[in-house]
């Protein structure tokens, strides 16, 4: 029985709570921030876009470069191949 008191007690607590109103400008303040737009300074967008160049650039790079790489380790593997067993014609 002491139980069930101490429950409605708590229940009846909520009935005491008074429902606190927004002002009335906090709606449109909301909806002004949400619509305003960030905007990025072009001196940023200009340094992103040279750097993704600059990035692509070195990425071709490296890879022309390892492909003349490899055709030179071939290059030497075929006349270490001829060189070694001389048949320069079968």
């Amino acid at each position: 029985m002491e139980k069930e008191n101490w429950i409605n007690e708590i229940i009846d607590s909520t009935d005491q709570i008074v429902k606190v109103l927004p002002s009335d400008g906090l709606y449109a303040r909301i909806q002004s921030q949400m619509n305003a737009q960030n905007t990025i300074e072009t001196k940023w967008i200009g340094l992103a876009a040279a750097s993704l160049l600059l990035l692509l650039g070195l990425n071709v790079k490296v890879v022309i470069n390892e492909l003349e790489v490899e055709k030179n380790r071939q290059e030497k593997a075929l006349v270490a191949l001829i060189a070694d067993t001389n048949s320069f014609y079968k």
